[in-house]
């Protein structure tokens, strides 16, 4: 599958073609960066063609795929001009900055009938497989609760200035937590149905601002209870980005998770005493082979289009709600 490549100053993005570049049924075909120390990097051992623009690339590489890894405010005309040509788009997250964002993305792809990934490194990743097949076993009962954590590191002097432009810039829990929502959906199999949140800005208060703490509160289609936050209070001698964790509360037992600074799942049920079970090997670096597998067979990839749709849109709601002071905000079918 021929795969072009948007914008690489975005750190997700490296992950993205690493993982492109171990498919074997994937070829790269062109790379539109204008930062020519950027460009040099992903080009050094293995060249890919340089183009000036997106448009320049659909037209003289043919892409049936694009990576893309540009700033928020640029995401949505970048889907709608790959669906206008009929290519799929593999995005890093967010899906996007703002709700009108959402609906041009979500037009543009019922429209021209394309498809959206992205990767979302929890369904990847030991422990979270781990629990996910606990609860599909059904050790825990029914899911009642999921708490999701999402603590980040950042700096003024180490993030990209937009971060602190509103008008670029998502917003820490879309950015962030989507993790956490997709998680949540995964792991119980229902929908974000309503949402309230609510947001502080505490240690980044100098302008420009950024909030750096969101909690919102899910009602899922199931009846079952989510809390998560996204913030970026991680300590600067943390010696990873975050240390995340996730907590599942169900009818027969309980899951405590914890992910990248330190990898162990604890379990414990009404018929078992507290154990760690033996973690899986991750399945990250054969995404994007995944995703080509699942396309050519003209299927969704496991992490669908509409995944991608109802993340973004109850992340995109969640941030409304904190901006209105934690009103509680329905979240309607797509």
């Amino acid at each position: 599958m021929r795969i072009g490549i948007v914008g690489v100053h975005y750190g997700h993005i490296a992950g993205m073609v690493q993982s492109a570049r171990q498919a074997p049924a994937a070829e790269l075909v062109g790379l539109v960066e204008a930062d020519d120390g950027l460009y040099g990097q992903y080009t050094t051992d293995r060249p890919i063609p340089r183009f000036a623009s997106l448009q320049q690339m659909l037209q003289e590489a043919r892409p049936d795929v694009v990576l893309e890894g540009v700033t928020h405010v640029d995401k949505a005309a970048l889907v709608e001009t790959c669906a206008a040509a009929g290519v799929h788009v593999l995005l890093d997250k967010p899906l996007c900055r703002t709700l009108d964002d959402w609906h041009r993305i979500h037009d543009a792809v019922r429209a021209h009938s394309i498809r959206l990934s992205m990767w979302y490194t929890s369904r990847s990743h030991p422990p979270f497989l781990a629990l996910r097949q606990v609860i599909a076993d059904g050790l825990l009962g029914e899911v009642v609760s999921v708490i999701s954590t999402h603590p980040h590191k950042t700096s003024r002097q180490g993030a990209p200035a937009w971060y602190f432009d509103p008008l670029v810039y998502t917003g820490p829990f879309h950015d962030l937590a989507c993790h956490g929502v997709d998680q949540v959906r995964w792991l119980t199999g229902a929908e974000c149905v309503g949402v309230h949140a609510l947001e502080t800005c505490r240690k980044y208060t100098e302008a420009p601002p950024l909030t750096d703490h969101v909690q919102a509160s899910f009602r899922m289609s199931d009846g079952s209870l989510a809390t998560l936050t996204a913030d970026w209070l991680t300590p600067q001698k943390s010696p990873s980005f975050g240390d995340t964790r996730c907590i599942v509360m169900g009818t027969r037992g309980s899951a405590h998770l914890r992910a990248y600074a330190q990898d162990e799942l604890l379990l414990v049920t009404d018929d078992r005493a507290p154990w760690t079970p033996e973690l899986p090997a991750g399945t990250g670096p054969g995404f994007v082979q995944n995703m080509i597998d699942a396309w050519g067979r003209d299927e969704e990839n496991f992490i669908s289009t509409d995944d991608v749709l109802a993340v973004a849109q109850a992340c995109l709601l969640a941030q409304e709600s904190a901006r209105r002071g934690g009103e509680f905000l329905t979240i309607p079918a797509r």
